[in-house]
């Protein structure tokens, strides 16, 4: 304004002189021009995004980005954009050439390199996003077959450690079977891959667990870090043992047997190995989902109590299962794998069918003191029982009859965390220590449910005509009620 009213005064001392008059009044200032847009950079500056600071973000994060710019002129209104799977949660800071911004980083953010954007300005692959963990097979890829193992290691990208004390992985339909961390940023995986887990690629995550056991802090890798391939079931020759040979510690056998919906049946898989041989198997049983959550059974070798090895063979190892009479046919899977490392070590696999007679549970009451009487088992018949165990004081009692010189095979599938005992007398529950062996009346125990899923077969010799079985909610279990199926036969 200052030029207008110079120019003013010039033309009034101009007309002054020319009048030959007094100088005249000063004239008022003109009103200011509209304010220009806020933020705006004039036409053909250069403005630009320089330096993004942190330049990577990792998975499931949240974190504080600097964006700074050459030339520009931010306001308060300026935000950030970082593509899909990336929330700018706030911007915190901004000055005309500096914006600081909270992001939340997606569980399932494309991995790479991103494009930021502060209104037409642009910063190519500034900023990138990583997985809290690598994972790495052998090769590099990690790759499991259906019914396969594997082990890989666990990078972590993370400033935050690993908890080696308090520690889990989870990868979509795969079993862990001992991950474990060695350090704040290393972790070995070992997992079981589902007979019928989804084929594909998957994601794995591992965890740090709170004194409850649940996540505090958990790590994933990207979304197709570990890839599932598809695989055929061998189908078992009821009764035909197969030798099997283990090429390598990962190599598995995967089988499938599918029994008829209309008749009841106890079915017992039976893995063996010779003495002096160098197989330490292990089984685990599916049901006919073929899932994580259907395993309904697994047995290994037994271990020495104060080295912790596994005892050495001969082992006989044995999976049973009842199978009432449904509507719907039924199907196992079984995988069985070598965990004694040693290449071309064999076990010998075998599967049978044995009929059984069905029971269902009397509703009249059934405990130690008046059992419930189910039947003979015999060489031809076997017995599988459907109940429910309605309250976790209830105590459910099952009396048999059998030859004294039989050796008996009690299995049970149960929704609850159970103990089994199978006693020649039902209201002797534990024999007192010390207890000669020809005077012991238990027989043994077993704990089905989905805590105790390795023990759910019980063999023995009972030396009497009557054998009795007491079923009752387990102590240390977490499931208190709900149905069970239990299987009694005569081993051949």
């Amino acid at each position: 304004m200052k030029l207008v009213k110079l120019s003013l005064l010039v033309a009034a001392a101009l007309a002054a002189q020319a009048c030959g008059g007094s100088d005249g009044v000063p004239g008022t200032d003109g009103k200011d021009g509209p304010a220009g847009k806020p933020g705006e950079s004039a036409p053909g500056d250069e403005s630009s995004l320089g330096l993004v600071t942190p330049s990577k973000g990792i998975l499931d994060r949240e974190v504080e980005v600097s964006i700074g710019g050459n030339g520009t002129h931010f306001d308060g209104d300026a935000k950030p954009t970082f593509g899909p799977g990336i929330e700018v949660v706030e911007v915190t800071t901004s000055t005309p050439s500096l914006i600081t911004a909270k992001i939340r980083i997606a569980k399932d953010a494309a991995i790479g390199p991103r494009t930021v954007t502060i209104g037409t300005l642009t910063a190519e692959k500034a900023f990138t996003v990583i997985p809290a963990i690598n994972v790495v097979g052998a090769g590099g890829k990690a790759e499991v077959e259906q019914g396969g193992l594997i082990q890989f290691a666990i990078e972590n990208n993370d400033s935050r450690a690993f908890d080696p004390n308090a520690f889990q992985l989870e990868a979509g339909d795969l079993l862990d079977l001992g991950s474990q961390a060695s350090g704040p940023q290393a972790a070995t995986g070992f997992v079981l891959a589902a007979p019928l887990a989804k084929a594909g690629a998957s994601q794995v995550s591992v965890s740090n667990l709170d004194a409850s056991g649940k996540p505090r802090v958990s790590f994933l890798s990207a979304s197709d870090a570990l890839k599932v391939k598809a695989r055929a079931a061998n189908p078992f020759n009821l009764g035909a043992g197969t030798d099997e040979a283990f090429a390598s510690p990962t190599d598995t056998k995967l089988f499938k047997l599918t029994s008829p919906a209309s008749e009841a049946a106890i079915v017992d898989y039976r893995i063996e190995v010779a003495a002096g041989g160098t197989a330490v198997p292990v089984a685990f049983v599916f049901g006919t989902g073929g899932g994580k959550d259907d395993r309904v059974g697994q047995v290994l070798p037994g271990r020495n109590q104060f080295t912790g090895g596994f005892n050495p063979p001969p082992y006989d190892l044995r999976v049973a299962l009842p199978i009432p009479a449904g509507a719907a046919a039924t199907d196992h899977y079984v995988v069985v794998a070598d965990l004694g490392g040693t290449a071309g070590s064999t076990a010998k696999v075998t599967a049978t069918r044995s009929a059984a007679m069905v029971a269902n549970e009397s509703a009249s009451a059934h405990g130690m003191d008046a059992p419930q009487l189910v039947g003979a088992v015999t060489g031809s018949s076997g017995q599988v029982l459907s109940a429910n165990l309605a309250s976790a004081t209830e105590v459910d009692a099952y009396k048999f009859t059998v030859d004294a010189d039989a050796r008996l095979q009690i299995s049970v599938t149960s929704d609850a965390d159970l103990e089994v005992i199978l006693t020649k007398n039902p209201t002797v529950l534990e024999d007192p220590q010390g207890t000669p062996a020809a005077n012991r009346q238990v027989l043994g125990y077993l704990y089905p449910g989905k805590q105790f899923a390795a023990q759910r077969a019980l063999t023995a010799a009972v030396g009497t005509g009557e054998v009795y079985a007491v079923v009752l909610s387990d102590s240390q279990g977490t499931v208190k009620t709900g149905k069970y199926t239990l299987g009694m036969r005569k081993l051949p």
